[in-house]
């Protein structure tokens, strides 16, 4: 007896010397191993908008991995999809594996382009936690990861980076980022510390102004809104919406007399901000938005000092633009020194295709 269970214990360290720790382990968002005993050449994602994250690590070409994507890039940005079209022609053929729906995206579909990696967030338009693809992919042996740039922007950035970093062989450029992002993150944050809630100004985000079917689309406690708070805010969505989004009423927010008025958009017939725009187009959009009947008594409105964000700030690891640009707005005296721009060309040097265009905007 002794001797068969010597003669097992050889062969399990033999066994284990036969598939050697070159295999690669991380901890996604939601606390999930993912494991691979190689790097993915193969990589579907579960939103095209995900793609910004490769770009800032597969930095020669964010597509070189990528066999299949959704269509909300092109749907839901199409200035942005259309600059990367220039300079990365093969996205135009690559396929699709949904359109701009959680809904329209099946398992079949993604497991015919035999990936080896598929990338999903955890809330959004593509598969979530809660999608039946993620448990198929799964079981047919294709790992699934979760990266966030939504729900917790500032914390989950840094564990998406770092996770994506790792299984793709990238650790050192998802460092290089995340070390300009910890130093701009800290010199807003570190100036709020202590802030009374009187000392924070009232602000209304308002989300794809012009775009959604009704005036008042807005975000709670997460997301954008999140942001807002860390820049000093009071978030005045966030007293009334119980998640990430919903939607609050005209009165609400005539009512809460908010002293900082924000748009996000990316589209007509909204506030257009991204890839290629330029100021003049930015700012006659913004304007259209200011001029609608519901919110143009607000304060900000009325003094010419309302502001716009990109949209897509709400799904990207470049949320520090996002927050800097906040920090401007709601303490224009404490946050002087901070340029936005400055930062977006920090960025663009670890970026092949720079973020070129008008992401922001004030009425002024």
């Amino acid at each position: 007896m002794r001797r068969a269970l010597h003669a097992l214990l050889l062969l399990a360290i033999c066994l284990g010397f036969a598939h050697p720790a070159s295999a690669i382990e991380v901890t996604d968002v939601l606390g999930r191993k993912v494991s691979m005993d190689h790097a993915p050449q193969r990589i579907v994602l579960g939103e095209g908008r995900l793609f910004f994250a490769l770009a800032l690590l597969d930095r020669d070409n964010p597509f070189q991995r990528v066999v299949g994507w959704q269509n909300d890039m092109r749907l839901l940005d199409p200035h942005t999809y259309q600059v990367y079209a220039e300079q990365y022609p093969q996205i135009a053929k690559l396929p699709l594996i949904g359109q701009a729906s959680e809904q329209s995206v099946s398992a079949e579909q993604i497991l015919a382009l035999k990936p080896d990696l598929a990338i999903f967030s955890i809330a959004g338009e593509g598969p979530t936690q809660h999608s039946p693809v993620a448990d198929l992919l799964a079981q047919a042996g294709v790992p699934v990861l979760f990266i966030d740039f939504r729900v917790q922007p500032i914390r989950n950035t840094r564990v998406s980076l770092q996770a994506l970093g790792q299984l793709l062989g990238r650790e050192q450029q998802a460092q290089d980022y995340l070390k300009l992002y910890d130093c701009h993150l800290a010199r807003v944050t570190e100036r709020v510390v202590g802030l009374k809630e009187s000392e924070r100004p009232k602000v209304f985000l308002e989300l794809l102004a012009g775009v959604w079917q009704a005036p008042g689309h807005t975000t709670g406690k997460s997301g954008l809104g999140s942001l807002v708070q860390a820049a000093g805010g009071h978030n005045i969505g966030a007293d009334v919406v119980p998640g990430a989004l919903g939607d609050v009423s005209v009165e609400y927010v005539l009512q809460a007399d908010p002293d900082v008025y924000i748009a996000t958009g990316n589209r007509a017939p909204g506030v257009l901000l991204g890839a290629g725009v330029s100021a003049d187009t930015a700012r006659q959009s913004l304007s259209r938005i200011t001029a609608r009947p519901e919110f143009a008594p607000l304060r900000p409105i009325q003094a010419g000092q309302a502001h716009a964000l990109w949209h897509d700030f709400y799904n990207s690891p470049f949320n520090i633009l996002a927050l800097e640009a906040m920090a401007r707005w709601i303490h224009p005296e404490r946050f002087a020194d901070v340029d936005p721009q400055a930062t977006m060309d920090d960025i663009n040097q670890l970026l092949r295709v720079g973020l070129a265009g008008h992401y922001w905007i004030d009425a002024k």
